[in-house]
């Protein structure tokens, strides 16, 4: 599978990651982990876990979300 931003440039790149927002292929340059609070049902509740977990995103998502935020 190859980065689709990496295609549209003209090139080719084997993708590492899968867009978890638009599921867009995305290589090591177009790909960014960004941290996700994680839930869980815990009794009549919900707890958050204390590390956080990772989303990883491309490009254009990563600025969309870091936008609207």
């Amino acid at each position: 599978m190859q980065c689709f931003d990496c295609a549209e440039l003209g090139s080719e790149t084997a993708a590492l990651a899968v867009c978890a927002d638009c599921g867009a292929a995305a290589c090591a340059a177009h790909a960014a982990a960004v941290p996700r609070t994680v839930h869980r049902t815990a009794g009549l509740g919900r707890s958050t876990a204390h590390s956080a977990g990772r989303r990883l995103l491309c490009t254009h998502c990563r600025h969309t979300a870091t936008a609207a935020a």
